[in-house]
């Protein structure tokens, strides 16, 4: 009987070590994949900010600008992104990594395995080949429509027709890509409103009130408060196409009458619609997909979010916009 009860201890022993264990892999798995989907979703935020076609509302607001007096291209919008977002690409994963730090620091085994599966993979395939070719080409055209007198919207449909054309995308592609076909829909006519609220005097009658609040402040001192309280009412929106449509042109308005460099105050505008999307779960329509998983729960989004936004703020701010004013000037 004792031999059979001596058994039975050391058997719950185990089963207590190895559920231990179990666990504790499993908490480790869990924290990796939270600091990988809130890197993930931080240096979307950033990456967006970067190329003028990285996100839907960037083109939008460019065109706001123009019709506000600045001219935005591919390539001031990247020479002025730059430097910002080069040093957000390597502040931010670093400061993630000490706040709020993954379960396994070290992988050594993971450069083997990519080089495994790259090589499983085999060489690239004709459409492959072919996808990378029109990608690069329409980067290449929409860089140069100014010199190349190309519209950016043909070059798109060009771009389409070539993939269609070779059968990489096709038309059962196309139909199910109905919710993407939506979204464009919605925000045409979200741009449409909001171009109509400008015509009726909407946005001039926020705007006079805006400019009341900042009425006597050096544009130095307008400029800041306007940044922190466009980044700040992020909490509030659910879109980032949505506020950019919404307050853009009005607090530009109010900064270009205090005095602020148009082009400054636009492109920081337009920064902070990307570096802002991570603020919130509902910050960025991505976000909904990384705060999803899993791995992050609303209370770490929040709190990590705030931070990196946060830290962004302070990157732009202070290397930005004397390399905005520097790039622009």
């Amino acid at each position: 009987m004792d031999d059979a009860a001596d058994g039975q201890d050391r058997g719950d022993v185990m089963f207590a070590m190895t559920l231990s264990l179990v666990i504790g892999i499993a908490m480790l798995a869990i924290k990796m994949g939270a600091y990988l989907m809130m890197t993930s979703m931080a240096g979307l935020s950033i990456s967006s900010a970067l190329w003028l076609t990285a996100m839907a509302a960037n083109p939008a607001g460019a065109a706001i600008a123009a019709d506000m007096g600045v001219e935005i291209t591919f390539l001031s919008w990247l020479a002025a992104a730059f430097v910002p977002c080069l040093v957000a690409f390597v502040v931010i994963p670093y400061l993630l990594y000490r706040v709020f730090p993954p379960g396994v620091k070290d992988t050594p085994e993971a450069p083997r395995e990519a080089a495994q599966k790259l090589e499983a993979m085999g060489p690239l395939s004709r459409k492959e080949w072919i996808t990378a070719i029109a990608f690069i080409g329409m980067v290449v055209c929409w860089a140069l429509s100014k010199q190349l007198g190309t519209d950016n919207t043909a070059i798109a449909f060009l771009g389409l027709a070539v993939l269609m054309l070779f059968g990489i995308f096709t038309l059962e592609d196309m139909k199910s890509s109905g919710d993407a076909l939506g979204t464009l829909i919605w925000f045409a006519s979200l741009y449409t409103m909001s171009t109509y609220l400008n015509k009726f005097g909407f946005m001039g009658f926020l705007g006079e009130h805006l400019s009341a609040g900042v009425e006597g402040l050096s544009w130095p001192l307008v400029y800041v408060s306007l940044v922190v309280i466009y980044v700040l009412i992020h909490y509030l929106f659910v879109s980032q196409t949505a506020q950019m449509l919404a307050l853009f042109g009005v607090f530009m308005g109010v900064a270009v009458q205090s005095g602020v460099p148009p082009a400054l105050i636009a492109m920081m505008l337009l920064f902070a619609t990307n570096f802002f999307s991570v603020i919130t779960p509902q910050g960025s329509s991505a976000n909904v997909i990384f705060a999803g998983s899993g791995y992050l729960t609303q209370g770490e989004v929040y709190r990590n979010g705030g931070i990196v936004t946060f830290a962004n703020l302070l990157i732009f701010m202070i290397i930005g916009t004397p390399w905005i004013l520097m790039v622009t000037g």
